[in-house]
C-alpha cells in the first residue's frame, strides 16, 4: 500500500493530511518517541514486573538529569500495564502503583499520595498509623507487581533522620507487598538512598545519561523526524546535529522542544521540513531559544 508521505510513519503519515491547525496542536501534545536508551529501561522494568515473589525482591534506580524522559518512560510502562478487573472475584488488579514523591521526607503525606494514586478515599483526621494500615490493607486487595516513587531525590529536603525512617518506611513496604521498588531521580537519588545502607544493596542503578554525537543520536533524530507530521522530508546534517546537542547540553526535553517548535514553524512557513540551515544559527532557532533570561 502507498502511502502520501513515505518520509514518515504511517502514524505520522495519516497526520501530516490534515490542516496545519490540526497538526500544530498533535506536535504539541506529549507523545512516545522510542529509542534504545528508553526501550532498555523499559525491559527492565518488563523484568522486574515479571520477578517471582520472595523475601528480598530487586530494586531499580532510574537516575538521570531533569528532562532526560525518566518520568515519560514510567507513564508509557504503566499505560502499558493498565489496572483490570476480575469478574469472578470482583477485585480490581493494579499491577503498576506510581507514586510522585511529596516535597519532603514525611510518610503521612506519601501514605495519602498512595491512597490517591489507587483512587482510594482518604479518611477524615487519619493518624499515620490509620493511614499506613489502609494502604497496605488495600494495596493487598489490589495484588501489584510494582510501586514506583517518582521524584526520589526530594528526600534530601529533610534532615538525615526524616531520610532514614522515610527509607525504613519504603523498606518496610517492600517487604510487607514483596513487590519490587523502582525510584526514580536525579543524581542526587543516590546520596538519599544510601542513607538506608540495608535498601540500597538492594537497588539497580540504570543511567539515562546526555546525548551525545554518534549512531544513537542520529537514530533519535532520525525517529523524530518520522515521526513529525510535515509533508515534505527534512535535511538535518552532523553538523547541526552537534550543534543541537550544544545548545541544549544534550537533555531529551530541550531536543525535543526544539524539533518540535523547529516543525511548527515549518508549518506556519509553507516550508514543510526542517534543514540544517534552520539549527545553524538561523532566525528559527534564535526564535525557539528565545532570549537569554
Amino acid at each position: 500500500m502507498t502511502t502520501e508521505f513515505p518520509h514518515l510513519y504511517p502514524s505520522a503519515s495519516r497526520i501530516a493530511a490534515l490542516s496545519a491547525e490540526e497538526r500544530i496542536l498533535r506536535i504539541r501534545a506529549d507523545r512516545w518517541v522510542s529509542y534504545p536508551r528508553a526501550e532498555a529501561a523499559l525491559a527492565k522494568l518488563e523484568t522486574l514486573l515479571s520477578f517471582p515473589e520472595r523475601a528480598r525482591m530487586p530494586n531499580l534506580l532510574l537516575v538521570g538529569e531533569s528532562g532526560m524522559g525518566k518520568t515519560m518512560i514510567i507513564e508509557k510502562f504503566t499505560r502499558d500495564h493498565p489496572s483490570s478487573f476480575d469478574d469472578t472475584t470482583g477485585r480490581l488488579h493494579m499491577p503498576v502503583v506510581a507514586v510522585q514523591m511529596v516535597s519532603g521526607p514525611d510518610e503521612t503525606r506519601f501514605y495519602r499520595r498512595i491512597l490517591a494514586a489507587i483512587g482510594a478515599p482518604e479518611p477524615p483526621r487519619a493518624t499515620l498509623a490509620v493511614l499506613e494500615s489502609l494502604a497496605l490493607r488495600l494495596l493487598t486487595e489490589l495484588r501489584p507487581h510494582m510501586l514506583v516513587i517518582d521524584e526520589i531525590h526530594s528526600l534530601q529536603a529533610g534532615t538525615i533522620r526524616e531520610q532514614a525512617r522515610f527509607l525504613n518506611m519504603l523498606r518496610f513496604l517492600g517487604n510487607e507487598l514483596r513487590v519490587p521498588l523502582v525510584c526514580v531521580g536525579t543524581a542526587q537519588a543516590r546520596n538519599a538512598l544510601r542513607t538506608d545502607d540495608q535498601l540500597v544493596r538492594r537497588f539497580e542503578a540504570f543511567a539515562l545519561p546526555p546525548w551525545q554525537d554518534g549512531a544513537d543520536f542520529t537514530g533519535l533524530i532520525s525517529t523524530l523526524m518520522r515521526s513529525l507530521p510535515l509533508r515534505r522530508e527534512s535535511e538535518i546534517d552532523e553538523k547541526a546535529l552537534s550543534r543541537m546537542i550544544k545548545v541544549t547540553g544534550g537533555i531529551t526535553s530541550g531536543i525535543f522542544s526544539i524539533m518540535s517548535q523547529l516543525a511548527i514553524a515549518a508549518i506556519e512557513s509553507g516550508e514543510e521540513r526542517i534543514l540544517s540551515r534552520d539549527i545553524l544559527g538561523g532566525d528559527r532557532l534564535q526564535a525557539v531559544l528565545g532570549e537569554p533570561v
